[in-house]
C-alpha cells in the first residue's frame, strides 16, 4: 500500500507542476504549486519524516506561497485577454483532482492503518528535528545562508519593480 501511495502523491506532484506551468494567471498557478508543495509533504510523510512533512506545509505551502502571492500582488501583472474571456472547457476534472486525492489517501492511510516505514534502510534520526538542525546549521550552512540572501534581494527587487513612482515634494 505504501508503494502505491508513494507513486500517487508523485504522479499527483507532477500533474500539479504541470498545471502550475501551463497556467496562464499567476494566481491559479501559485495555488497548484500549494498543491504540489502538499503532495511532497505527503511523500515525507510516508518515508517516515514527519517533521518534514510538517515543515514543507508550514514553510513552503504556508510562508513561501504568502510572499509568492504578496509579489504577485504587488507587482500587479497584466490582465490577458484569455483571462477575462470566460472559457468554455469542462475544468470539472481539474477542479475533482485535489478532494480526489485527498479522499485517496486518506482511504490508503486508514486501510494501511496509519503509515509504516517504505525502505528497511532509513537511519533511525531520518527527518527529526535534530538531524535536520544538524544539516542545516553544519553541513550546510553555507547554502542556507545563501539562499535566504537570494530570497531577501528576490524581495527587494519585486518591490522595486513594483513601486509606482511617487510624488516626492522635493521634486
Amino acid at each position: 500500500m505504501e508503494g502505491f501511495l508513494f507513486w500517487f502523491c508523485g504522479i499527483l506532484m507532477f500533474l500539479g507542476g504541470l498545471m502550475m506551468v501551463v497556467q496562464r494567471s499567476a494566481v491559479v498557478s501559485a495555488v497548484w504549486l500549494v498543491f504540489s508543495f502538499l503532495c511532497t509533504a505527503g511523500i515525507f510523510a510516508l518515508l517516515s519524516a514527519p517533521f518534514l512533512a510538517v515543515m514543507q506545509v508550514l514553510v513552503y505551502a504556508g510562508a513561501i506561497m504568502v510572499l509568492f502571492l504578496y509579489v504577485i500582488m504587488m507587482l500587479h501583472g497584466p490582465v490577458l485577454e484569455d483571462e477575462l474571456i470566460p472559457s468554455n472547457k469542462a475544468l470539472w476534472p481539474l477542479i475533482a483532482i485535489p478532494p480526489a486525492a485527498v479522499v485517496i489517501l486518506l482511504v490508503g492511510w486508514v486501510k494501511g492503518e496509519g503509515l509504516r516505514t517504505m525502505p528497511d534502510s532509513i537511519a533511525a534520526d531520518f527527518g527529526t528535528a535534530e538531524h535536520v538542525a544538524q544539516l542545516l546549521l553544519g553541513r550546510y550552512l553555507l547554502a542556507f545562508e545563501l539562499i535566504s540572501i537570494v530570497l531577501l534581494v528576490a524581495i527587494i527587487g519585486a518591490l522595486a519593480i513594483g513601486q509606482r513612482e511617487r510624488k516626492l515634494p522635493w521634486k
